[in-house]
This record gives structure tokens, sequence and C-alpha cells, in this order.
């Protein structure tokens, strides 16, 4: 019972509980996309290593882009239907479909056509950090310190070294792949940074991706001549229905976005730096394909590059302040 004249204050131990609770919560969604990044890498992995089996078969360019966007799209169509584009302008449910979808994906696979498909684990998923940094840098005022600096020339050096035998000798057809490969890299680190910054629920901005990419794509594939998807056999279809249509087309795009919500774009491209490593380890019992000595030493670089960016810092800790009611 409170007396007149007295204020009233909760319980000292759920102020207690109430300032703990948001540092829980900072936690788990720090691990969450913790998770999300890995599973991103794993997944643009594989995104990689079976194109490079679809474009070894009597597989086209609109044919593989047509399982990615007509299952992706119509996976996640009711989760549009029920976040309908509340809050979103048509400029940037376009945006995000130009960089995340449509455009980005039909640029990577011109520069799968055209260059060597090793170079798109380099070349496109690789060069993810560092054209984000580009971009934050020019789009936001907020100073990078100088260990992420670091961090990121070290990604940059193991890129070179990574991509260096590939660009010995090579010819101009694979120099104007290796082209598309950047600018589909570039696309993708500008849909991180815009989807961060519309700040829709993950799901709501991959299907906005996945539906307005298949909407725009699939009456064009309609009238294309010499379509192949059925000329192929059914577990290669299969394959490449279930990696491309699903997996790249819908979860993906869901698990990217959900890691920038949690991460911040940043950070979430870092984790894409990994791409190139996983990829090279699995292509030598997949593909029978073994780096050399100077791509060897470029994966190790870009490793210690993603450890000294994503290590923790050591943060001062603030005395604790004294709770209503409690004495000091």
């Amino acid at each position: 019972m409170v007396e007149a004249g007295e204020r009233a204050f909760p319980p000292i131990e759920e102020l207690r509980r109430g300032i703990e609770r948001p540092a829980s919560a900072v936690t788990r969604e720090r691990a969450i996309g913790v998770a999300c990044g890995v599973l991103s890498v794993l997944l643009f992995s594989s995104f990689t290593l079976v194109s490079r089996l679809g474009f070894s078969s009597s597989l086209t360019l609109p044919d593989i882009a047509a399982l990615r966007f007509g299952i992706g799209g119509l996976l996640l169509l009711p989760v549009l239907l029920r976040y309908g584009l509340a809050g979103v302008r048509w400029r940037d449910a376009a945006g995000l479909a130009l960089f995340g979808g449509l455009g980005f994906a039909l640029v990577a696979y011109a520069g799968f056509a055209l260059a060597p498909a090793a170079h798109g684990a380099v070349l496109l998923h690789g060069t993810l950090p560092l054209f984000t940094f580009v971009i934050l840098s020019l789009t936001s005022s907020q100073a990078s310190t100088g260990y992420r600096r670091f961090g990121i020339l070290l990604i940059a050096a193991g890129i070179l070294l990574m991509a260096y035998d590939s660009w010995a000798g090579a010819t101009l057809r694979q120099l104007a792949g290796d082209g598309f490969l950047l600018l589909a890299s570039l696309f993708w680190s500008a849909y991180g940074v815009l989807a961060r910054r519309l700040g829709l629920p993950p799901a709501q901005g991959a299907a906005i991706v996945a539906v307005v990419s298949m909407c725009c794509f699939l009456p064009v594939y309609a009238f294309l001549p010499g379509k192949a998807l059925f000329l192929v056999g059914g577990r290669e279809l299969l394959l490449q229905a279930v990696v491309q249509g699903v997996l790249i087309g819908a979860v993906s795009i869901f698990v990217y976005t959900r890691a920038v919500a949690a991460l911040g774009p940043a950070v979430t491209a870092l984790f894409t730096a990994a791409v190139p490593c996983v990829t090279t380890l699995a292509a030598m019992p997949l593909l029978s394909e073994y780096p050399s000595h100077v791509g060897s030493i470029g994966v190790g670089v870009v490793t210690l590059g993603m450890a000294v960016i994503l290590r923790p810092r050591e943060k001062q800790i603030a005395p604790p302040q004294s709770l209503p009611g409690e004495r000091t």
C-alpha cells in the first residue's frame, strides 16, 4: 500500500529485467544474423557450382533464369499477397527487383556464360564487401574504423591473388564476362544497402524481388525461341529447379535480407568474402579443380581479412546506474 505523497516505483527486480531484456534481444538478433550470413555463404557457393553445371548442359541463360524467377516468384507470391506493397513506393519496389532479382541475375548469368564460371565465386561474391563499403562510404556519413578498412584491404588483396591466374592470358570474351560479374556484384551490394534503408520485413522484401522479377521476365521468356527446359534429363532439371528456383530464387533472398536487417549491409557483405574459399574447397572433390599456390594464398588472405573485421572488439562497460527506489 502506497502512502499519500509517496511515489510508487515498480519492484527493483522488474526494472532489472526490463533493462536486461533489450540486451538479450540484441544478442539473439545478432545470432540470427550470423546464422543467416553463414547460410548465405553456403547458398551462394551452391549458386556458383550449380550454375556452372547448368551452362555445361544444353540449358541456356533464359532457361536457367526462367527456373529462378518462375519458381521463386510462385513460392513467394502468397507472401506478397499478404504484405502487399504497403509503405513501399513503386520506385523502391522496382529498385529492389532490379538490384536483387532481375537485373542482378541476368547480368550474373551473362558473366557465367562469357567467362569461366570459376570467376563467379571471386569476382561476383568475393567483391561484395568492397562494393558495399564503397556504396556506404558515398551515401552515408558514418565513418569506418581503422581495423575495418584494414580488413577490407586484406580481402581486396586476397581477391586479386585468387583472380591473378585467371586473368593471366585472358581473352576479350573472358574480360567481358568478368565485367558482367563485377556489375552483378555492384547490383547485389546496392540491393543490400537499399533493403536496409527501406527497413522492410525480410519476407516482404524477398517477395517483392521474386514476384516483380517473375512478372517482368516470364512474359518475355514465353516468346523466346530455342527453349531447352525439356531437352535435358529429369535429374539435371530437378537439380537446377531446386537450387536455382527454390534455394536461390526464394530462400537466399530472404536469408540475405534477414541478415542485412540484423547486422547491416556492411557486416553481412563480409560473409560473402568466404564464398570463393568455400567454392574453391568444394570444387576440388566435385569438379576436380585445384587452386594454384597463389590462389591458395589468396584464400588465406581473404580469411584473415574477415577475421580482422569480424573479431569481437573490447568495449568499455559503463558502471551500472542506480534504479528508482534503490540507494546508491
